[in-house]
């Protein structure tokens, strides 16, 4: 596999893909304006706006991962970004005003075009960077550009809001820059020659198959994806039930594990180099302990020290979920896999709800704090999980 020199092409072809993070992250306009659409709308149609996108992206992702081992990957990327931006941002003129118009534009944009842009721009990755080494290091610079354009977009929607809160949706236009730029700048990526597909099933075959691989990482996916985001999700409730402070230490905390999570992204590439796929017990073990710190010992310090742990282990986790999807199939398989595991993380979000209020009402408690031993226990038990994979993996290398 031969390594790719970062001149100028290259490292515009990644600036593009960073930017397509626009369509990722580009629904956190929602929670920008969330008093405002449950004050305007039903209730139904304001639950049916946040829960569709999540339903439709688990089916997008798997089909788009399928579809982008068959098509030209930059054209399905420029697609995703194409009809994110009408979607996107019409919320902000015709849909407003319109129930079934306000439905269907989250759920093109927050669950058909999430698949088809997260899929194709992690399988871009992967055919254009076949040097492992450089793949790993790429896929942790887009990981941790993922949470910058997130944050940027969180600041941006607020000062678009604070005019009007109908202007959110308007900052979503900057997707369509990002199509004239993919255009301009991404390589054609069309799929796997017969021969190069035959060649990379020899080689898996060899490897007892890619699915006995390709499980365990969705398993531990999805569950360590459920218990962490949770966390994350539903920290308010955890601030203001033991009296840490108000929305501004909620704010604070997500501000924290984001950049401690682009640190940890940024720097992936040399940690795998040294690590390999033991990379990921580290990860869980110091997901387990950041939920800890903070139950141990609830108060603002335990909360901000909690969250740097949980940023740098997430971001460490995330990475290598996404990136190892792309080295234990084939690489024709790639866009499929990548499908899969990321429709493991759309099925973690869809319990968070009905397992957080469900399990306060059968303890008969209201603080969120005391449901996150049984988050620390998920971690612990995918933690040991990875241990014994990595133990026999060894072991059958050696034999």
């Amino acid at each position: 596999m031969g390594k790719r020199k970062f001149d100028f092409r290259t490292i515009m072809m990644i600036l593009v893909l960073f930017l397509g993070n626009i369509a990722i992250m580009g629904t956190t306009f929602y929670s920008v304006i969330m008093t405002q659409l449950y004050a305007t709308y039903e209730e139904w149609v304001v639950n049916l706006t946040m829960s569709l996108p999540g339903i439709l992206g688990m089916v997008s992702c798997l089909l788009c991962g399928k579809i982008s081992d068959k098509v030209d990957k930059k054209w399905l990327f420029l697609l995703g970004m194409l009809l994110f931006a009408i979607t996107g941002t019409n919320l902000g003129g015709i849909a407003y005003s319109n129930n079934l118009l306000l439905i269907g534009a989250a759920a093109f944009n927050g669950g058909v075009c999430y698949g088809m842009v997260s899929v194709s721009a992690v399988a871009l990755i992967s055919d254009y960077f076949e040097d492992e080494g450089q793949r790993s290091l790429v896929m942790g610079w887009y990981n941790g550009a993922m949470a910058l354009v997130g944050a940027a977009l969180s600041f941006s929607y607020g000062m678009a809001a604070t005019v009007d809160w109908k202007l959110a949706s308007a900052v979503n236009w900057a997707a369509a820059v990002v199509v004239v730029l993919g255009l301009l700048f991404l390589p054609a990526c069309p799929p796997k020659k017969n021969a190069e597909n035959a060649e990379a099933a020899v080689k898996v075959k060899g490897e007892r198959g890619w699915a006995k691989n390709l499980i365990p990482l969705v398993a531990a996916f999805f569950l360590v994806s459920f218990a962490i985001m949770s966390v994350m999700t539903y920290i308010d409730l955890f601030v203001t039930a033991n009296n840490l402070g108000d929305a501004s230490l909620t704010g604070l905390f997500g501000t924290v594990q984001t950049i401690s999570s682009f640190i940890a992204c940024t720097f992936f590439g040399v940690l795998y180099k040294k690590l390999g796929a033991r990379i990921s017990i580290p990860a869980y073990l110091l997901l387990a302990l950041s939920v800890f710190i903070m139950f141990i010992a609830p108060s603002p310090v335990t909360l901000l020290l909690g969250s740097a742990i949980m940023g740098v282990s997430w971001g460490t986790a995330y990475t290598y979920w996404f990136f190892r999807a792309t080295v234990v199939v084939p690489q024709n398989m790639v866009g499929t896999a990548t499908g899969i595991v990321t429709t493991a993380n759309s099925l973690s979000y869809l319990p968070m709800a009905y397992v957080v209020t469900g399990l306060m009402g059968a303890m008969h408690t209201d603080n969120f704090r005391d449901l996150f031993p049984f988050y620390i226990v998920i971690v612990l038990i995918v933690f040991v999980g990875a241990i014994f994979l990595n133990g026999r993996k060894k072991a059958e290398a050696q034999n």
